[in-house]
């Protein structure tokens, strides 16, 4: 009888390889994308087809051309890439699939090249991290994902100097600041509710919605600042009054037949909201007009992840490797 061939013998081979051995993939599917000014923005993608699910943050000096072969520098990442929050314009914090915090920051070398490097690293998420927002003093980040878990964050530190262990009783797709502030967010989850958290606060956190099907996306109105945009995982975006937890939201409307991914207000232009879902479609309302679509946009071809505005414009990136300018009249 012959010895059996165990299967898979570069297994071994793959998982001992440093990120610096490993075959250069493509990291195709695009996930987040910011425009911090003019000469800087960042954009990044994860890798979901190789033996490593790895990523890719580029960093642009100029916006005109978001061709990653046209990127100002690049760096690799060890797992697969989620969220990104600027906090200046040559600094920024990735949320990473593995659970980790990553800070990166533009530095000249002795060459006078310059490069990202790696400021700080955590990884304290027992489970992929989904979603970062920054608070008002650039000094504190607020964290979600799988775990359930909600952190606050000291960058200069990296450290977690809040951890709300299951702060829902389900995967925490989205938290958001409010505008201006330095404690107050909201979270949304798979377990359908949504919460408006308050950290000067003993009991830091009240229901805002519940519905009966989850809570995927939330985002503040920066103009109305006591208002938020909730998506759902049946595609409905939901406009709440968070002084008004439990009652009825202030305006619903299914746009979407499938989860919304995120949702997006305008900075400047007041009641302009945009959304993206789990299909190709990018599109805009004004809140203003009973959630009325103003712009739809189908030219991607695969799930768009990641929407900024800049300007009058919006970006959007795709896992089909592609990133589009819209020009949202309205």
């Amino acid at each position: 009888m012959t010895s059996l061939i165990q299967p898979n013998l570069n297994a071994d081979v793959y998982r001992n390889m440093t990120a610096a051995d490993r075959p250069p993939v493509l990291d195709k599917n695009l996930q987040f994308i910011s425009i911090y000014n003019e000469t800087s923005a960042v954009l990044g993608g994860s890798n979901m087809g190789h033996h490593y699910w790895g990523g890719t943050v580029w960093y642009y000096n100029d916006i005109t051309d978001f061709d990653r072969n046209k990127a100002y520098v690049a760096t690799r990442t060890e797992s697969g890439v989620c969220d990104v929050v600027c906090i200046e314009s040559d600094k920024f914090a990735v949320g990473e699939d593995n659970g980790a915090l990553q800070v990166f920051h533009l530095v000249t070398k002795s060459d006078d090249l310059q490069e990202l490097q790696c400021a700080g690293y955590a990884a304290l998420h027992d489970d992929s991290l989904l979603s970062l927002s920054i608070f008002h003093d650039k000094k504190h980040i607020v964290s979600c994902g799988l775990d359930y878990c909600i952190k606050i964050w000291d960058i200069s530190e990296l450290m977690a100097i809040q951890s709300f262990g299951f702060a829902h009783t389900d995967m925490i797709h989205c938290v958001d600041i409010k505008p201006g502030s330095d404690s107050e967010f909201v979270s949304v989850s798979s377990d359908c509710e949504a919460l408006l958290w308050d950290t000067r606060l003993s009991k830091p956190a009240r229901s805002i919605l519940k519905r009966d099907s989850g809570l995927t996306a939330v985002n503040w109105n920066p103009h109305l600042l006591n208002v938020v945009a909730i998506g759902t995982e049946d595609g409905k975006v939901v406009i709440v009054d968070a002084r008004m937890g439990g009652t009825e939201p202030l305006q619903e409307s299914y746009h979407f037949t499938r989860t919304i991914h995120k949702l997006l207000y305008h900075p400047h232009a007041e009641g302009i909201l945009a959304a993206c879902c789990d299909d190709v479609t990018v599109q805009v309302f004004d809140t203003n007009d009973h959630l009325s679509s103003i712009y739809l946009d189908e030219r991607h071809k695969d799930m768009v992840r990641g929407l900024t505005w800049f300007k009058d414009n919006l970006y959007s990136c795709s896992w089909d490797s592609t990133v589009l300018k819209h020009a949202v009249k309205f």
